[in-house]
């Protein structure tokens, strides 16, 4: 009968050791979740800043004060003499959103059309 103390003893201390292990990695999951949320928001800063410049930077083939900023769903509207051309601007290992490449795609099918609005 001396047994039960001591097993009811191992599976209490079994069962308190899990539940530790569980809070621990728990909490370790959520640091987790922070760290990656906060590098996501630097590098969406990063993006951002690398937006506004790029019409400076060597990488840009265009004259700068040819470029009109939008922001979204596309960066630039490049203005030349005999060309529009939509610009989208992106860094690290950014890619395209499916609405930049469903814009992307229209334009490449030709499906860009001119339309004059006049208020009266």
């Amino acid at each position: 009968m001396r047994e039960s103390p001591i097993i009811f003893f191992i599976l209490f201390a079994l069962v308190s050791y899990c539940i530790y292990l569980h809070k621990a990695r728990n909490k370790l999951i959520l640091g987790n979740k922070k760290v990656l949320s906060q590098k996501k928001s630097s590098e969406v800063i990063t993006g951002q800043i690398a937006e506004k410049l790029a019409p400076f930077l060597s990488d840009f083939k265009y004259n700068p004060q040819n470029a009109t900023f939008l922001g979204q769903p596309i960066d630039y509207l490049v203005f030349e003499e005999n060309e529009i051309i939509f610009v989208e601007i992106k860094s690290g290992n950014a890619s395209l959103s499916k609405k930049q490449r469903n814009i992307r795609d229209l334009i490449k099918n030709n499906k860009v059309s001119w339309k004059e609005i006049r208020i009266k």
